[in-house]
């Protein structure tokens, strides 16, 4: 069994999409306005909701949280520096963690201040 989708909590789904597409670079699936974006995550989706919308009862059963989740991302370790190099230039506070000789992560938040990272997949022995 593999993870299917990945939801987080954004307040701002313009910012989101300007950060998560923009930046990161994924692709935009599908959007409702003041309510979701769903992107492509390699061959996971990635499933980011205002909180406040999604609370709300409708076809499918009402969720929500606050923003504040966690995501790695997986990238190849000779990506690393480039990364980091591309997150710093965006202005953003990147945290560079060394697990060993498994790998190194980068930490950093979204505009809505989920922590995100990226990471080798040799952090897990994958």
């Amino acid at each position: 069994m593999d993870v299917l989708e990945t939801c987080l909590y954004v307040d701002d789904l313009e910012a989101a999409e300007a950060f998560y597409v923009g930046l990161l670079g994924f692709e935009l699936h599908s959007r409702k306005e003041g309510r979701h974006l769903f992107l492509r995550a390699g061959n996971t989706m990635l499933l980011l909701f205002d909180p406040q919308a999604s609370a709300l009862p409708g076809e499918l059963p009402p969720h929500a949280a606050r923003p504040g989740g966690h995501v790695c991302f997986a990238l190849e370790p000779r990506e690393t520096d480039l990364w980091e190099a591309r997150l710093l230039v965006a202005g953003l506070e990147v945290t560079r963690y060394r697990w060993g000789e498994r790998g190194e992560s980068l930490y950093f938040h979204d505009p809505a201040g989920n922590l995100l990272e990226l990471a080798p997949r040799a952090i897990w022995g994958l």
